[in-house]
């Protein structure tokens, strides 16, 4: 069984994924697998994202992830979306293999059949499109909120929800964005790993893509790959 390294850029999404990485292998009645986290300081991702160094930006994360393989991690995740703008040049500075948010989601929304999915997320995961690619190698459609709405989303990750704030006022007015969403499209990717701690099938009335959880279940999949 493979060491799973866990590069924790946000602590609420982070936290989820670790601990549903051990939900999951106990649903499966197997063990799970040694983790090693690490969490790079935020202000340093966050600056790197507000000013587009993206050089500065796969540096921290890419640093992080080797933390990771130095303290015996064997492959590594970030658990977080908006880092994923810069996937390519982590891989590239990375001493062991990083799984990828954006394709094991795309894989997910292909095995449960979606053709047209939204996305909600940050504004940079949105607004830079980062889930187009991989989704429509697959053949699926992404379909966004409006400006309004979508800077909405934004203030609510990055002032309450990566800071552990859930107010109910807040969650409403993403359920109601979400709601206005979902004629649109067969599902929604929850594009951002503290969205699902506030969204879900129940109150969004649609099916929703977790990228939290698949991403947990990917990496389970591959620790205990032989």
């Amino acid at each position: 069984m493979k060491t799973v390294g866990i590069c924790i850029p946000t602590i609420e999404g982070g936290v989820v994924c670790h601990q549903e990485i051990g939900r999951e292998a106990m649903r499966r009645g197997i063990a799970y697998p040694p983790i090693v986290t690490h969490t790079p300081l935020y202000e340093g991702i966050k600056n790197a994202v507000k000013t587009d160094n993206f050089d500065a930006l796969s540096t921290v994360l890419s640093d992080s992830v080797n933390s990771t393989a130095k303290a015996g991690a064997e492959f590594a995740i970030i658990p977080s979306n908006t880092p994923h703008i810069v996937f390519p040049e982590v891989l590239a500075k990375s001493t062991i293999p990083v799984l990828s948010i954006l394709e094991v989601t795309a894989d997910h929304c292909v095995k449960q059949g979606y053709k047209r999915v939204g996305i909600l997320g940050t504004s940079p995961t949105v607004r830079r499109r980062i889930y187009e690619e991989p989704l429509e190698k697959r053949g699926i459609t992404t379909v966004y909120v409006p400006d309004a709405e979508q800077d909405y989303v934004h203030d609510a990750i990055q002032n309450e929800l990566i800071k552990g704030i859930f107010t109910d006022q807040t969650r409403d007015g993403l359920v109601l964005i979400a709601k206005q969403l979902a004629p649109q499209c067969d599902a929604i990717i929850l594009g951002c790993t503290e969205l699902p701690l506030v969204l879900t099938e129940e109150n969004c009335q649609i099916k929703v893509v977790d990228t939290t959880r698949i991403l947990s279940h990917a990496a389970l999949d591959f620790a205990t790959q032989e």
